[in-house]
């Protein structure tokens, strides 16, 4: 597939965002230009239903600048759609007309049930859904779409008349917020949700939320966290932190929420009703967790996008996983692939071989996985501190599929591949949760020896068999190479594995029989499978 350039612009109800990218031959995208404008086209409704004059202007001229940007920047083909605000206008046709006359874009007022799928397939995409129950919110300015699935299957799809812009402009009144008012508030949101009869088994195990007010609760929440800066994508709340955050909300003034660290001053006036529609709906779905995408339907309209570019050119389709995440992000950084996926397929190997002698935390096989992968990135600064390097890449990068958390394990595990173990004086390791960094100094553990195994950049490790006894771990290498070198340098990396699991390790080498050069075997994931795939 040749190199396209491509854009997708979402006209929501409060936000209009326009995202333009140069798709290349491995299906994946970089971006080119990514922008937002605050039109608010739900606080232009009238009675009527009509959008008013100057709120469709203002939508037009942000529109008119997304055009000219994209004829700048090269783009073949563009697909442009319409939410809520637009699909409820009694004026819309008016308001497609202006559009396509003054800007040239051609705009497609898609139904609730195709943005509610829009919203799912990037969810999906994003994120590994298991078979689990779990549900898809997406907030936005005029409505909300509440999907029910389990994992890539959707069962049920809700349209909510719950938009943080409308909500604000019919309760919200005072400033700062009075308690009369919120009341109502939420009590027309619990209305909403119990008129839509909204099962609740089996409950899901977690709720995904997109759009704007996701996004902003999630900044708020980190950046009373330090994290600040750090990518949404995966970050997780409970229903008590959500809690919390509206109560702050309601305690402040409009003035005083726009200084709120974290938080949009465009959207200080709309996101206490959308963080009210957000807990109640962990409430009635008696869900704890939420977690957050940064991805909306724009980004499933890419992907649909390259998808149909690829089946033009007769290629196959991939799908994003979290194995395809790390690979492409590594690539960013011109990363020494054959050497991390070689150092991978060891440390997967030991994974394998150790999880039940040694118990091991079966979630940390795709975060050891990664970290193999990525270790080395810090390179593409300096080698000295190199790990330290890949640390601050790591954590900074968008992992799709891993969490916040497990981004901070990958990150944490690749910084430990070398030089200095875990220690209380570091602040990245001592913050985590005491579980998190018994996991990090295993991993990281393994992590070296499986480092040290490919000291020469060679691959020339075919496999590795562990035995366990309670006091010893031998290792026999099989390779038709001298493997001096490795061992010399296995054995000198050994300390942190011997403190950690208790137990001595033993290396020999064994030779192979000369033939093609395999991968390392090792029991793939059914996520990283399907990531390969």
């Amino acid at each position: 597939m040749k190199r396209h350039r491509l854009a997708v612009i979402d006209i929501g109800s409060n936000t209009i965002r326009s995202l333009i990218v140069e798709a290349l031959p491995d299906h994946s995208y970089r971006v080119l230009d990514d922008e937002r404008e605050v039109a608010r086209l739900a606080s232009g409704l009238d009675r009527q239903g009509k959008i008013s004059a100057a709120a469709i202007q203002r939508a037009v001229k942000a529109l008119q600048r997304m055009a000219e940007i994209n004829r700048a920047r090269g783009v073949g083909k563009a697909a442009v759609v319409a939410t809520s605000a637009i699909r409820n206008a009694a004026n819309r046709l008016t308001f497609v007309d202006k559009v396509q006359s003054e800007s040239g874009l051609h705009v497609r007022v898609i139904s609730e049930q195709e943005e509610a799928r829009l919203a799912f397939e990037s969810a999906a995409g994003s994120f590994d859904l298991a078979d689990h129950p779990c549900a898809v919110a997406d907030v936005g300015g005029g409505s909300t779409e509440l999907i029910l699935a389990l994992g890539n299957h959707i069962r049920e799809v809700h349209a909510l008349r719950l938009g943080s812009v409308a909500l604000t402009e019919e309760w919200l009144h005072s400033d700062p917020v009075a308690g009369k008012e919120f009341k109502n508030l939420r009590k027309a949101v619990r209305h909403e949700i119990l008129a839509k009869r909204i099962p609740v088994d089996p409950p899901p195990r977690f709720v995904i939320a997109s759009g704007g007010t996701a996004t902003a609760v999630a900044q708020m929440a980190m950046a009373r966290q330090g994290l600040s800066g750090r990518p949404v994508q995966g970050f997780e709340m409970t229903q008590a932190e959500l809690l919390h955050l509206q109560e702050a909300l309601l305690r402040r003034t409009l003035a005083e929420r726009k200084r709120m660290p974290g938080l949009s001053p465009d959207r200080a006036d709309i996101i206490t009703a959308g963080v009210t529609i957000l807990y109640e709906l962990l409430v009635h779905l008696n869900v704890n967790t939420l977690r957050i995408s940064n991805r909306g339907i724009r980004h499933a309209l890419l992907n649909r996008l390259i998808a149909r570019s690829s089946l033009r050119a007769g290629l196959p389709v991939a799908t994003p996983q979290r194995l395809a995440a790390a690979l492409s992000f590594g690539r960013s950084l011109h990363f020494e692939e054959e050497h991390g996926n070689q150092v991978r397929s060891v440390a997967l190997s030991l994974f394998d071989q150790l999880v039940e002698p040694c118990r091991l935390p079966p979630e940390g096989r795709d975060l050891l996985g990664a970290a193999a992968l990525l270790h080395d990135v810090g390179y593409v600064i300096g080698y000295r501190r190199h790990h330290k390097h890949s640390y601050h890449l790591i954590t900074h990068a968008h992992l799709d599929g891993f969490t916040p958390r497990e981004r901070e394990i990958i990150a944490l595990v690749a910084r430990y591949h070398r030089r200095s173990a875990p220690r209380k004086k570091h602040e990245a390791w001592a913050k985590i949760p005491r579980d998190d960094r018994e996991m990090v100094r295993q991993l990281s553990a393994m992590l070296r020896i499986a480092d040290a195994l490919d000291r020469r950049h060679s691959r020339g490790v075919r496999e590795v068999r562990c035995a366990v006894d309670r006091r010893r771990v031998r290792l026999t290498l099989i390779s038709n190479r001298d493997l001096a070198v490795e061992i010399h340098g296995a054995q000198a990396k050994s300390e942190l594995f011997q403190r950690v699991f208790g137990r001595a390790i033993l290396f020999r080498s064994a030779r192979s029989a000369s033939r093609p050069r395999t991968a390392i075997p090792a029991r793939v994931s059914p996520a990283l499978r399907r990531a390969a795939s």
